[in-house]
């Protein structure tokens, strides 16, 4: 992923964790209970641990897939053909996706907010108990622990006259495990979990179980502790009323979960340590599995690196050039026949990506399915019947259907891998041999830019034999220049049957005084166009 997201990125990640969390959620969910049953309170508990551990690994970077760069006389130019979408989209709603998603989070982190400070409203003026507890004035809800940068133990109004001394001792070391434990921080985590993923009930019906888990575990870890006090914290449970509003950070002794569980695990023997460490790597054991798989499940991404010359079995290069109303983009790489392989542009403000899958009919024809999407919206999907070396191209929009404007334009050509790496290894890159012309220094004072287009004349030795200027913006200005650097420049022949012949090339030549090294103009080398060789 780049260093920016738009629309359709934020939207992809969403759909990319949605799946994976809602995967391990139901993983989790139907594991849950048979490991409290062989392992205990805890490693239900720690069971959670697959649902972040999927997060995570949907969130690192996908395997790479390696592709090649072509030199830069394979750019080629846009071929005047007009391709009419097979299917345009009337409206884009990836924006409106985005917009309702951002809509609904901060909506919910609303929520979430107002109910937290409705509890803590609820309390009343907090007096400092000898314990170190705060005593409220309320009694629903109570004790709990919250608080997250100073966590902090609230009892009821009543906690004296309504509970034992053994019951009191018992409950406020159940919030202090809770505070040990990070379990304030982790439900934190969990209504951020809920923001995000506002949209997806499975999140909201795992959060209620988390903190069922969690509470199940605080009670195994405090009896654990002091296993001959089953029957004071049992009644301690009995003897408190159920909260009457939510607490989404926070841990409280009763609300929205099942007392009767809860009373029914005290009637358990606790489970020997050895029994529990098995869990614990059980449960660390399915965590890694599975976001290993959510990790593999991602599909791989395409890095490019320069002038290798690695090639595989059948593998070819393309070079593409995408043109829309004046923005320009080039690009290339090595592809496998079958295999789709997506190449993104950004024009004029837009994301375009053009999906390529190439079929061999023959060792020099192949066929081109494609797929052309903005911000993406599929555009079109034409098919293309090419010959390895040969320019071909397309256009979507332009005057088709009666639009005005240039449209989308975008040039291609097949090149064997191997005849490229042969090429590079020889070190007969254009790019070595076409050094640029000088930078006018009038031109460069008065922060002048413009573009030469020059047609040259190759030999079957590569050599230039001569130099017509096509185009020149502003006229005159680098005209000469650009000739003079351009009788020096050598080329790759083009070839017939395997023998070089002459042959003719469209060079434009970008002067930018704007660029870091203005001294330095832009040079593109293509075949000229055909009617002019």
């Amino acid at each position: 992923m780049g260093s920016t997201m738009n629309a359709a990125d934020l939207i992809g990640l969403l759909l990319e964790t949605t799946l994976a969390a809602g995967a391990a959620i139901v993983v989790v969910l139907l594991v849950r209970r048979s490991l409290r049953q062989v392992f205990g309170a805890g490693v239900a508990y720690a069971a959670w641990l697959m649902v972040p551990a999927v997060l995570v690994a949907v969130l690192l970077p996908a395997r790479e897939a390696v592709t090649g760069v072509l030199p830069m006389f394979a750019i080629i130019p846009i071929v005047d053909a007009i391709v009419v979408p097979t299917e345009t989209a009337s409206f884009d709603f990836v924006p409106v996706l985005a917009v309702a998603w951002v809509s609904g989070t901060i909506a919910m982190g609303l929520r979430l907010l107002l109910q937290q400070r409705a509890f803590s409203q609820a309390l009343g003026p907090l007096r400092r108990r000898d314990d170190g507890s705060h005593q409220a004035t309320t009694i629903a809800g109570l004790p709990a622990a919250i608080g997250l940068l100073r966590p902090r133990i609230v009892v009821p109004a009543d906690f004296d006259d309504r509970y034992s001394t053994d019951q009191r001792a018992l409950m406020q070391l159940h919030e202090r495990t809770h505070i040990r434990r990070g379990d304030l921080h982790l439900n934190a985590l969990v209504a951020l979990l809920r923001c995000i993923h506002w949209f997806n009930p499975l999140v909201h019906l795992a959060a209620r179980h988390f903190r069922h888990d969690q509470e199940l575990a605080c009670d195994q870890r405090v009896l654990s502790r002091h296993p001959h006090h089953r029957r004071a914290y049992g009644e301690a449970m009995l003897h408190t009323q159920l909260a009457s509003q939510p607490l989404p950070i926070g841990c409280h002794w009763g609300f929205s979960h099942p007392l009767r569980e809860r009373i029914e695990m005290l009637k358990q023997n606790p489970k020997s340590t050895k029994r529990i460490a098995t869990g614990a790597v059980l449960v660390t054991a399915l965590a890694i599995a599975t976001g290993a798989v959510a990790w593999a499940a991602q599909p791989e991404r395409a890095v490019t690196v320069a002038g290798t010359a690695m090639t595989a079995q059948g593998e070819h290069v393309i070079g593409l050039r995408a043109r829309l109303d004046g923005h320009e983009e080039t690009t290339s790489g090595r592809v496998m026949p079958g295999r789709e392989v997506i190449y993104p542009f950004n024009l004029n403000g837009q994301h375009w990506q053009v999906a390529l899958t190439i079929t061999s009919r023959d060792d020099e024809t192949y066929d081109i399915a494609s797929r052309i999407l903005r911000d993406g919206e599929l555009q079109a999907a034409p098919s293309l019947i090419v010959k390895v070396g040969e320019d071909s191209g397309i256009t979507i929009g332009g005057n088709a259907n009666g639009r005005p404007g240039k449209g989308f334009e975008l040039g291609l050509v097949v090149q064997h891998a191997d005849a490229i790496a042969h090429r590079e290894e020889a070190g007969t890159s254009s790019q070595e041999k076409t050094p640029p012309p000088k930078y006018p220094a009038a031109a460069a004072k008065e922060n002048i830019g413009g573009r030469v287009v020059l047609l040259l004349d190759v030999d079957a030795q590569g050599r230039v034999t001569g130099v017509e200027v096509e185009k020149a913006e502003p006229a005159g200005v680098f005209d000469q220049v650009s000739i003079e650097a351009a009788r020096t420049w050598t080329f790759n022949p083009a070839t017939e049957n395997g023998v070089a012949v002459p042959g003719r090339v469209r060079v434009p030549v970008d002067f930018a005084p704007d660029a870091p090294a203005a001294e330095v103009p832009t040079v593109n080398m293509m075949p000229a166009a055909p009617g002019q060789s």
